[in-house]
């Protein structure tokens, strides 16, 4: 980010690209001198941590690591520890490996170790751990295939706060104002 985009954004943004750099040169949260959503995660606590605050409301970058930090992730086996003998295991949210099955779970996991052997910070989730991933994020298995109609039924006896993470998924997705008007309603 640009320094003039930093002093725009936060209240000490001296603060905050001191504590980028030490982050960034750190093995906590991926590799040393790589860049990572957990770095991203850990950047925004130690900020807020040494009282940096933020001008005006967050952006939507940093709304959606708020919700990734909220989140409950793990490898495949239940850890926190995503690197072993120089390998990357997947970290994905609980929800996200309770909508896998097995085999779903071990192609997953193979792709990303296989990755990370060959040096490869990044490696994309298979299709099903993508759809798992989205279906843990809205509460609604194949949320991305339902109609409006289909939605709004399985919406009823949701929580506020599931119903809220359909409304969030919906913005960011399909924004389909219909749909959003009756979200806004049961929230």
């Amino acid at each position: 980010m640009a320094k003039q985009d930093y002093e725009e954004k936060y209240t000490h943004p001296d603060l905050r690209e001191k504590i980028k750099e030490e982050i960034k040169a750190s093995d906590k949260g991926g590799e040393k001198g790589q860049w990572s959503a957990r770095k991203s995660q850990l950047l925004t606590q130690e900020y807020e941590k040494q009282g940096g605050g933020y001008k005006g409301e967050k952006g939507q970058s940093q709304k959606n690591l708020e919700k990734w930090t909220e989140e409950e992730w793990q490898t495949k086996e239940g850890g926190a520890n995503a690197r072993e003998d120089g390998e990357t295991k997947r970290y994905l949210p609980k929800k996200a490996w309770e909508n896998m099955s097995e085999e779903e779970k071990e192609e997953t996991e193979r792709k990303k170790r296989e990755g990370s052997k060959k040096g490869q910070q990044h490696v994309s989730n298979t299709n099903e751990a993508k759809q798992a991933r989205k279906d843990a994020e809205v509460s609604l298995n194949n949320y991305d295939d339902l109609s409006v109609g289909e939605i709004e039924k399985k919406i009823q006896g949701l929580s506020k706060d599931d119903v809220q993470a359909v409304r969030d998924y919906e913005t960011k997705n399909k924004n389909r104002k219909t749909l959003l008007q009756t979200l806004d309603a049961k929230i």
